[in-house]
């Protein structure tokens, strides 16, 4: 009878050290928001390289990236930054940043939203809107929102802007300056 009494006790204290052990391990919390998204995959810390022909015109980088199997566009979220290259040179051209974008990976084709920022490397030109398109196919970057340029101490107005994508033909859209002078 000892030896049962025994054998029920360590039973019953082996129950509760490993109902204490289940109550007290550490689970897994999982953000709410990531939880819900409902992404294929997401992608943390993207860097993808933008080619045509074999030859790399752009790198595109953020935070994070929602890709959708049943669609050629990623979500791009946190600190969206696009570098277009020199194709003949290979240099750095233009960056755009901006708080998230949409990539079209057919095309290679960016939205860039919120805060987007385009900045000329050649001459120092920046180019301030809420979104900025960047469109490879059309040898264009644009935006259809209010713009801002700067151009040393001039600041240029406007309710939209288009460039070709060697910035050689700078347009903005009823533009209106201020400071400085503007040369054409």
């Amino acid at each position: 009878m000892g030896t049962s009494r025994t054998l029920v006790a360590s039973v019953l204290a082996a129950g509760i050290f490993l109902a204490a052990c289940t109550d007290s391990a550490p689970r897994m919390v999982v953000d709410p928001e990531l939880e819900a998204i409902e992404a294929d995959y997401i992608i943390f810390g993207l860097t993808d390289y933008l080619t045509r022909f074999g030859i790399r015109e752009a790198i595109v980088e953020a935070d994070t990236a929602l890709v959708f199997s049943d669609s050629t566009v990623v979500l791009l979220r946190g600190n969206v930054k696009l570098t277009a290259y020199n194709e003949e040179l290979g240099t750095e051209k233009a960056v755009v940043t901006s708080d998230r974008g949409r990539l079209e990976s057919s095309t290679n084709e960016l939205l860039a939203e919120g805060n987007a920022i385009l900045l000329i490397q050649a001459d120092g030109r920046r180019i301030e809107s809420y979104e900025l398109r960047y469109v490879p196919d059309d040898n264009r970057i644009r935006s259809d929102s209010a713009a801002v340029m700067y151009d040393g101490d001039a600041i240029i107005e406007g309710t939209s802007f288009t460039s070709d994508l060697n910035f050689e033909r700078v347009v903005i859209q009823n533009a209106r300056t201020r400071g400085g002078s503007v040369n054409f």
